[in-house]
């Protein structure tokens, strides 16, 4: 299962410096990659090129393991197959795309205090600020829509922060970032997508994140319990 598929603009994130090689394995790069595979697809109506890659991503391996995770992807790639670019941008368009408020909002403000630009987009700023992450100017889109956050979460996972601040430990800000700023929102917002009737394509898109998101939920909860009790 790969999620390499880059060469579409999403909601713009950048770290403030470009991080040092902090020698990530390659588990951490193919979960970096799956980030920035979901901030793609819901960042931004996706090309015919990232669309074609996708739908060509390679099928099910013999010796692959049979998991949630695994069914979910499969699931997503041969859905891509079926359908065809245009006609995704059009679904995208319908359910995230409006002048006003869209079907289906994006956002963590919405989910957490009913309604946008409220409470957790400030805590959100400030947790940028202490990793050192900013929004690309260049974006009209807030720093609590759900693209943003997962690329931020590409970032910590694949260490891309600056190099010459002081070391931290990865995988406490990525479940720190995580427990804080995803986790108490991202079940409601892929309920609304996967409900919506517009959703086709993306109802197999929110079913993969969902699985993604319970594989690192249950990781960090491993992690939590292995640290020392203070």
């Amino acid at each position: 299962m790969s999620g390499s598929t880059q060469g579409q603009a999403g909601v713009a994130m950048q770290p403030v410096m470009a991080g040092a090689d902090h020698g990530q394995s390659d588990e951490d790069l193919a979960r970096a990659d799956l980030y920035g595979l979901l901030a793609e697809l819901f960042g931004a109506p996706p090309t015919d090129h990232f669309f074609n890659r996708l739908a060509a991503s390679p099928k099910s391996e013999d010796d692959e393991p049979d998991t949630p995770l695994t069914q979910a992807w499969h699931q997503m790639v041969r859905r891509a197959a079926e359908m065809q670019p245009a006609v995704v941008r059009e679904e995208f368009n319908a359910l995230f795309v409006a002048v006003g408020k869209p079907e289906v909002v994006v956002n963590a403000s919405f989910y957490l205090a009913g309604s946008l630009n409220q409470q957790p987009l400030v805590d959100i700023r400030h947790a940028l600020a202490d990793l050192g992450i900013e929004r690309d100017p260049s974006t009209s889109e807030t720093e609590d829509h759900f693209a943003a956050l997962c690329e931020v979460m590409r970032f910590l996972v694949a260490g891309e922060l600056d190099g010459d601040g002081p070391p931290i430990d990865l995988l406490a800000a990525q479940r720190g970032f995580f427990g804080q700023h995803l986790a108490p929102w991202v079940g409601d917002f892929l309920d609304a997508v996967e409900r919506h009737r517009a959703s086709d394509f993306y109802k197999s898109v929110a079913g993969f994140a969902r699985a993604f998101f319970e594989v690192e939920q249950q990781a960090f909860d491993i992690y939590a319990a292995s640290q020392p009790q203070s």
